[in-house]
């Protein structure tokens, strides 16, 4: 991180922001911190100074000052001021200091009107058969076998791309099949499991690619952590166009589609395999928010809002639970 820009935040909670940042930093969120997320809790610094606190403090009174500030703002600002504050008050909450509201609820909900991108299955095959192909990936950076390696991981698993690249080598356990994931997204941490298939091309990987001193699991070749924004943009602009997929805008999905529609791809087999096999759809949608990491099970629902043509059935469950479970309206 920039030292010039850590020396921005000031007073009591001075250190507090620079450690939330470094752990956003640590996350993989490189560009949001350099830019607009750096500025908003810049901002939020200097609002929480103007209280002149003799000790770390975030009061109901203080959140709700907060969040008045942005009334004349657009709703996807506004509910992007309520994250701000409540993942700040979480990271504080976890650095052991007692005097601290949590809003847990959203005033302001973003609009739901994106669709995500859900890969079909003609389209992994295409996409499976590019980067097992002799001419997928070549550069001096990244094998091919790290990409084989990696897309099949987030495809099987459902794994955001930080969360993969995060991955310690004893966060892998081989002989249970189990994936550690450590204060993922929302600081949230839980077990994978994966299957033998996958397990065969992770031994296979670590068996090859591990040296000795490495701390990752997908380690760079020149050490440490390695980068989403490269490995996102290898994703985009060779594999998809090499696979015969349009990167362009589709269905509502603003990015058209990306590594995180592998996630999409998941979440959505993974329920449509569920309601298929039997399964209560109010009973299965809790068990895949757990396994996906998310926090509130509203974040699930949006794996419910699906193209008709491949998911009718997963579409009727979903609109049954949103209206009927979740209450759902315009919102």
């Amino acid at each position: 991180m920039k030292t010039n820009t850590r020396k921005e935040f000031t007073g009591i909670f001075k250190k507090e922001f620079e450690n939330f940042l470094e752990y956003k930093y640590a996350l993989g969120q490189y560009k949001k911190i350099e830019g607009k997320l750096l500025y908003d809790y810049l901002a939020l610094n200097r609002f929480l100074d103007s209280y002149k606190l003799d000790e770390i403090a975030l009061t109901e009174e203080m959140t709700s000052a907060y969040l008045k500030t942005a009334e004349h703002l657009s709703q996807s600002t506004r509910h992007h001021y309520e994250c701000n504050i409540r993942q700040f008050a979480k990271f504080l909450k976890s650095q052991g200091y007692e005097n601290i509201y949590i809003q847990y609820d959203c005033a302001v909900k973003m609009p739901r009107d994106y669709i995500p991108y859900v890969f079909s299955y003609g389209e992994m095959k295409r996409i499976f058969a590019v980067l097992d192909s002799r001419n997928s990936i070549h550069d001096c950076y990244d094998s091919q076998l790290f990409y084989q390696t990696l897309i099949r991981l987030l495809y099987c698993t459902g794994l955001r791309l930080g969360e993969a690249l995060e991955l310690k080598i004893g966060d892998v356990d081989f002989a249970g099949n189990i994936i550690t994931v450590n204060n993922g997204k929302g600081n949230v941490s839980r077990l994978v499991p994966f299957r033998d298939s996958m397990g065969k091309w992770l031994k296979n990987y670590n068996g090859k690619k591990a040296k000795p001193g490495d701390t990752y699991f997908f380690e760079s070749p020149s050490g440490g952590r390695r980068s989403n924004g490269s490995i996102s943009k290898t994703f985009r602009k060779t594999i998809l166009p090499k696979a015969g997929i349009s990167r362009n805008s589709v269905n509502g999905h603003s990015r058209g589609p990306c590594i995180h529609s592998l996630r999409h791809t998941f979440a959505c087999n993974a329920l449509d395999q569920m309601i298929k096999e039997g399964k209560d759809p109010y009973c299965a949608l809790p068990y895949l928010s757990v396994y996906l990491g998310h926090t509130d099970i509203v974040n699930t629902e949006i794996y419910l809002r699906l193209t008709l043509e491949r998911y009718d059935e997963v579409v009727c469950a979903g609109h049954y639970i949103y209206e009927k479970v979740l209450g759902g309206g315009d919102d």
